[in-house]
């Protein structure tokens, strides 16, 4: 009995490792950028979990000159795409109405500037 109830645990938290690693931690679309790991994302092959984390810019810049002007980055759970192109980056600005902020940036940016959220996406 106690082998079938262990069997049956060990099922389950497969299927719950499996449905979070397909959902949450796997590269989407056809943008490129390296394959997250489970609960860290690209923060340990980035060397911001190692014992001497390199700077932000830097590791921005390495990966532009890895993936292009456009890639994906997890930071844990958290997916970004990152535009490095600035006529890309004046064609999403110009076309509001087809690519918006995300909710995560605008939550984070409530906390520093409250009231310039408005210029950003509009009185929600």
């Amino acid at each position: 009995m106690l082998t079938v109830t262990l069997a049956i645990v060990l099922v389950f938290l497969l299927l719950v490792y499996y449905y979070f690693k397909s959902v949450y931690f796997t590269l989407r679309g056809s943008i490129p950028g390296i394959e997250p790991h489970f609960f860290f994302g690209n923060m340990i092959q980035l060397g911001f979990v190692s014992r001497r984390p390199a700077s932000m810019p830097d590791v921005l810049f390495r990966l532009q000159e890895k993936f292009g002007d456009i890639y994906q980055v997890w930071l844990g759970s958290n997916r970004f795409i990152i535009i490095n192109n600035l006529q890309d980056v004046q064609h999403i600005f110009s076309h509001r109405n087809i690519y918006d902020q995300g909710d995560l940036f605008l939550n984070q940016f409530k906390i520093l500037n409250p009231k310039g959220i408005i210029c950003l996406k509009g009185r929600q």
